[in-house]
């Protein structure tokens, strides 16, 4: 065998370093990329979402919550198929548990595992195809049917990425439940829709119903509270006319506020913010007729007017202004005729009267805008106005929010009553006890608040019930567990308060309502009742370390926006309107709804820009630099730009770099909202220079506004004086060097003759001879 040659050698040896290298990150690939994925959250939270969505699942639409003995159980839903494969020869049933579940622990322990169950219905027995055979037999003699009917939308294939639907029927005489002790046998029963093919269950779906065969015992009386409300930030603190038409229109969060009213016991927690909106959205317009005031002729602040373009229908602008008039006055029209509508029907509930823009008083309390509290809750006059006997003296704290310093404080400021959870002051009685209370409010248990106690596990029930697409399985738990409760002390009356969300009302607010004042327990009982009885003994108050609040970031970003523009609302010539669109506006990122969404930095942002918008809409017009003779007192043209919603008051002053220039401050002036104005800045020049100026605006308290422009005068002598003088002397300068000249060529000599003559004329005596 021949040796390999050195030179091949090195070659092979260098070709297979470069593969190694050039393989190296795939073979180092999997490696790098094993780290971060086993670290990766967001990831396997999508991959999560993405098996979920790759499932069958079933949706329930419907669950009758309770049924009395001449009732119907009715249970309708929707089947969805998000795989690739078809559901073959589905079975589909309802379960129904064998015992009652009267207490919160045999509820949970239902959902978590349906325990002890029988089927009431089935795909097999009760589907049409059963009823058909049985029909079928009762015409030729036999009779084994029942009232059971199960409806759907499929055979015997539920096909990938289709949904299918189904409905039960189930007459409460087929229900098999006792009728004989209706105190003994009443009571919540736990359902579970089941299906299943071949392989073995697919898919289920939970529920309630209440079984009430007219037992006889003493009613629980529960109150609801519905916050009227439209959180969000707003310029100047009210909503937009446009938001407020939609809020009106049909499924909007008012809309649904209007028909809430129906129920006549329900109380109605009103934010000022709400009214305020309405009255100056409903305002009448002036007169279209009604001439426009100006500050100067069109052109004179240095404006071309343009034409039309040509061609251009001359009435174009005309027509839109018009349809917009049109349209604006049948929106006000519409928002006039929904809020003189709701105070009438609101006016026959309790009216609970809310701080404005229903702000989280807590997170305000020993902050740098701690004045906002007490500014928001004086703002509840407005309510009062509307509503002469709205309470406002009622303080609504964040759930677990409240402590002793701050129930102190709410009472300083006029308060009597704070509404407060359960969980902060319990019941020591191991039940839900009575809403109306007492806490002490200092250490010594001297001094003492009444307290509106809210049913925490009602309160959230509902809540999520409000959040779900599908709330009817929801909705069923919650009179399930309304049922509980009446079943710890059937023959004992108590009053519960559930407050519902602290946000826009939305469509399942109403059905909540609905389903929970509508059960036969319930007795629907206004929040004044509650108050004008009898308190309850509670446990002492106790702090909640994680209460939730308006984060301190958002806090300290709208402290230091109101610092900054506090100044600033000296330009306004009412300051005081300013200062209260100012602290409205601040006031709806403080909203307690914040607590919900944490979304009150986003709302402080919103604030912040509008801030600076606000700030930078007063402004100068910048102009071209400006020829100024010495010696000559004159004045220089500033234009004022007032883009804001306010008149303002000021005057300009104009501050020369060099002392080449000097200027006077003008007189104070007052802009108009929207408008334009121009000034005269005396100034005189002293000296040849090119001087840069600042033009400031100054307000009466003498705070100089952020926006300033500059501007260069140019100082120059008088030249057309000097070009005078330069001239005469140019033409004296002629006239003496040709004096000269002539001077110097001497006097011409005159003939001896004529100049004898002229001797002897002079020597005559006789005057009429010279």
């Amino acid at each position: 065998m021949k040796p390999i040659p050195i030179r091949r050698l090195r070659f092979l040896t260098a070709l297979l370093s470069t593969l190694l290298l050039l393989a190296g990150p795939a073979f180092a690939y999997p490696l790098l990329n094993a780290a971060p994925a086993a670290a990766s959250t967001d990831a396997n939270t999508d991959a999560d979402t993405d098996a979920k969505k790759d499932e069958v699942s079933i949706t329930l639409d419907e669950v009758t919550p309770w049924i009395d003995d001449k009732g119907t159980l009715t249970v309708r839903g929707t089947i969805s198929n998000t795989t690739k494969k078809a559901v073959e020869k589905p079975s589909l049933s309802l379960q129904m548990s064998t015992r009652k579940l009267d207490s919160e622990s045999r509820l949970t322990s239902w959902k978590q595992g349906q325990a002890q169950h029988r089927t009431v219905a089935d795909l097999e027995h009760d589907g049409t195809e059963a009823r058909k055979k049985a029909k079928k037999d009762k015409d030729s003699g036999s009779d084994d049917s029942s009232g059971i009917t199960l409806d759907t939308s499929f055979d015997d294939t539920i096909g990938p990425g289709t949904s299918a639907e189904f409905t039960f029927h189930i007459p409460a005489d087929d229900l098999d439940l006792s009728k004989s002790s209706p105190v003994s046998s009443w009571g919540p029963r736990g359902l579970a829709v089941q299906l299943g093919d071949d392989t073995g269950l697919r898919a289920s779906a939970l529920g309630f119903t209440t079984w009430y065969p007219e037992p006889e015992f003493d009613q629980t009386k529960i109150s609801l509270l519905a916050p009227v409300t439209l959180p969000g930030h707003s310029e100047g603190g009210l909503i937009p006319s446009d938001r407020l038409d939609a809020a009106i229109a049909e499924g909007g969060s008012l809309d649904t506020i209007a028909k809430m009213l129906e129920h006549k016991e329900l109380a109605v927690a009103i934010d000022p913010r709400i009214i305020a909106s309405f009255e100056a959205a409903i305002a009448e317009p002036p007169p279209a007729d009604a001439p426009e005031e100006t500050e100067e002729p069109d052109g004179e602040n240095g404006e071309e007017t343009q034409s039309p373009p040509v061609g251009a229908p001359e009435n174009d602008d005309a027509d839109s202004t018009g349809a917009e008039l049109e349209a604006a006055e049948k929106q006000r029209k519409r928002l006039d005729s929904w809020y003189q509508d709701f105070v009438e029907a609101a006016q026959k509930h309790t009216v609970v009267a809310l701080p404005y823009g229903d702000p989280d008083l807590s997170a305000l309390r020993g902050t740098k805008i701690d004045r906002l509290s007490s500014f928001a809750q004086k703002q509840r006059e407005i309510v009062k106005d509307v509503f002469p006997d709205a309470r406002t003296d009622i303080a609504w704290p964040v759930a677990g929010s409240a402590t002793k310093n701050g129930l102190r404080a709410l009472k300083k400021s006029g308060n009597s009553t704070a509404i407060i959870s359960d969980g902060q002051q319990p019941s020591i009685t191991g039940i839900h006890d009575d809403a109306h209370s007492q806490t002490t409010i200092t250490d010594d248990g001297e001094s003492t608040i009444d307290t509106l106690i809210s049913d925490t596990k009602l309160t959230d029930m509902s809540a999520e019930a409000i959040a779900e697409d599908n709330p009817a399985g929801a909705l069923s738990e919650l009179v399930a567990e309304s049922a509980v409760i009446q079943s710890e002390a059937p023959y004992r009356s108590r009053s519960l308060f559930v407050p519902l969300p602290r946000a826009a009302a939305s469509a399942n607010w109403e059905q909540t309502v609905e389903e929970l004042s509508s059960a036969p327990w319930i007795a629907p009982t206004g929040v004044d009742k509650i108050l004008d009885s009898g308190s309850e003994a509670r446990g002492l108050l106790r702090t909640d370390a994680d209460a939730p609040h308006i984060r301190k970031r958002a806090v300290e970003s709208l402290a230091e926006i109101r610092a900054n523009q506090a100044d600033f609302n000296s330009v306004f010539s009412d300051r005081d309107s300013a200062d209260i669109r100012l602290d409205r506006e601040l006031l709806t990122c403080t909203s307690a709804a914040w607590t919900l969404g944490r979304n009150a930095n986003i709302c402080a942002g919103q604030a912040r820009e509008q801030s600076e918008n606000l700030m930078d809409s007063l402004h100068l017009r910048k102009g071209s630099s400006v020829l100024l003779v010495t010696g000559e007192k004159t004045t220089i043209p500033v234009t004022i730009v007032n883009d804001s919603p306010a008149e303002a008051t000021l005057r300009i002053r104009m501050k020369p770099n060099t002392p080449q220039l000097r200027a006077q401050e003008t007189e104070t002036v007052k802009v108009p909202a929207a408008e334009t104005m121009r000034v005269d800045v005396p100034v005189e020049g002293l000296a040849n220079a090119d001087v840069p100026t600042t033009i400031e605006m100054v307000t009466a308290d003498e705070v100089v506004l952020p926006k300033q422009e500059s501007l260069l005068v140019r100082v120059r002598a008088d030249w057309e004086n000097i070009g005078t003088a330069v001239i005469g002397l140019a033409l004296a300068v002629v006239f003496v060097i040709g004096l000269i000249k002539t001077i110097s060529r001497g006097r011409p000599k005159i003939p001896e003759q004529q100049l004898a003559d002229a001797m002897a004329r002079a020597k005559t005596d006789d005057p009429e001879k010279r």
